[in-house]
C-alpha cells in the first residue's frame, strides 16, 4: 500500500513539472518559410529563433528525421536537443486560402471604413470575377488590400481593385459585385389559411435590400402577431399590413351573450349577431327574448356589451 502511495505521488509530481527542455514536438506548424529551433523545441530559450530548415510550400506538410533535427539543433548550440524517442517530425506550413468570401469581406471592411454611416450589421457584399482561390502566407498581417473602390449606393453595384500578397507573388484583382444595405421583413413561414390568428411560429424574418423595401411590408412582428389573415397567405411571401385584420370574435348568425349594465346590476340574455365583429366593433344584435334589435360593443368571444343608456336614446329617437 505504501509503495502504491509513493508511486502515485511520483506520478503527480512528474505531471506537475514543466516539459523537459530537450523535448521534441512530434508535429510543428509554421507560418513562414523557415523552421527554427523554437518551433521544434518549446523551451529553446535564447536560441528559439535560430533557423534549422526551410519550411515546405504553403498549405503543404512534410516530414524530417528526428535525429537530423536534434543533430542540427545541437550544432547550432542547443546542447539539450534530443529525439525524445521520435523517429520523424511532421512539419506543416500554414496558408490562408483567399476565395470569394475573403475578398468580399475585405471589400466590405473597406466600404465600412469609407462610409462610416453604414450599419455593419445590415451591409452585405458579394463579388464576382475571382477565377480561382489564391494562397497567401498565414503570417501575413494584411494579405489583402483594396486600392480602388467605387460604389453606387442606390443600385448597390460596385467595382474594386485589390492586391493579394499570394505565396507566388503579388496578384492584382479587378472585381465587380453588389453591396447592399439589408433590412428584415417578415414572411409566412408556413401556409396560413384565411381567418387564422397568426402566432410567432407562423412567421419568420427574411432579409431584403433596403432600396426594395416598401412602406406596406411588415418589419415589426408585433404588427401581425395576434391578427387574423385577411386572405390565404403563401410560404415565403412578404407580409403587408393589408394582409391582416383584427380577429373576429363574433360571426354573423352566431348565438351570443348580451350583457346589460344598469343600476349597478348586470343582466344577461341570448342574442343573435347580425354582423361579424372584432374586439371593439359596434354591431347590431337581435335580442331573442324581446325580438328587438339592439346595438352593442364586441368585448370578447361571442359576448356583446349593450349600453342601456344608448338603447334608451335609440328608443326616444324612434318615437320622435
Amino acid at each position: 500500500m505504501f509503495a502504491k502511495l509513493l508511486l502515485a505521488a511520483a506520478l503527480a509530481l512528474a505531471s506537475a513539472l514543466p516539459a523537459a527542455a530537450g523535448a521534441l514536438r512530434s508535429e510543428v506548424a509554421v507560418t513562414g518559410p523557415i523552421v527554427t529551433i523554437g518551433d521544434f523545441y518549446p523551451h529553446a530559450g535564447a536560441l528559439a529563433a535560430t533557423p534549422l530548415f526551410r519550411a515546405p510550400d504553403p498549405g503543404t506538410r512534410g516530414t524530417v528525421r528526428a535525429s537530423l533535427v536534434a543533430e542540427r539543433a545541437r550544432t547550432a548550440g542547443f546542447a539539450l536537443a534530443g529525439t525524445d524517442g521520435l523517429f520523424e517530425v511532421v512539419v506543416e506550413r500554414l496558408a490562408l486560402t483567399i476565395g470569394e468570401a475573403e475578398v468580399a469581406e475585405a471589400v466590405r471592411n473597406e466600404l465600412l471604413a469609407r462610409e462610416p454611416e453604414l450599419d455593419a450589421d445590415t451591409l452585405e457584399v458579394a463579388v464576382s470575377g475571382l477565377r480561382a482561390p489564391l494562397l497567401a502566407d498565414a503570417g501575413r498581417i494584411e494579405p489583402i488590400t483594396v486600392s480602388e473602390l467605387a460604389w453606387d449606393r442606390h443600385s448597390g453595384r460596385l467595382a474594386a481593385t485589390l492586391r493579394v500578397r499570394a505565396v507566388d507573388g503579388p496578384v492584382t484583382l479587378r472585381l465587380t459585385g453588389l453591396a447592399r444595405e439589408m433590412v428584415e421583413v417578415y414572411v409566412a413561414a408556413r401556409p396560413i389559411d384565411r381567418g387564422t390568428v397568426i402566432t410567432a411560429a407562423d412567421i419568420e424574418p427574411q432579409r431584403v435590400a433596403r432600396n426594395r423595401l416598401t412602406a406596406r411590408q411588415i418589419t415589426d412582428p408585433s404588427q401581425v402577431i395576434g391578427q387574423a389573415a385577411r386572405q390565404a397567405l403563401q410560404v415565403g411571401r412578404p407580409l403587408r399590413a393589408a394582409d391582416v385584420e383584427p380577429p373576429l370574435l363574433v360571426r354573423r348568425g352566431a348565438k351570443v351573450t348580451l350583457v346589460y349594465h344598469t343600476g349597478g346590476m348586470t343582466l344577461t340574455t341570448i342574442g343573435q349577431a347580425m354582423a361579424n365583429g372584432a374586439a371593439g366593433d359596434l354591431i347590431d344584435v337581435l335580442n331573442l327574448q324581446s325580438r328587438r334589435t339592439v346595438t352593442g360593443i364586441v368585448r370578447s368571444r361571442d359576448q356583446i356589451e349593450v349600453s342601456v343608456a344608448r338603447q334608451h336614446l335609440a328608443q326616444l329617437q324612434e318615437t320622435n
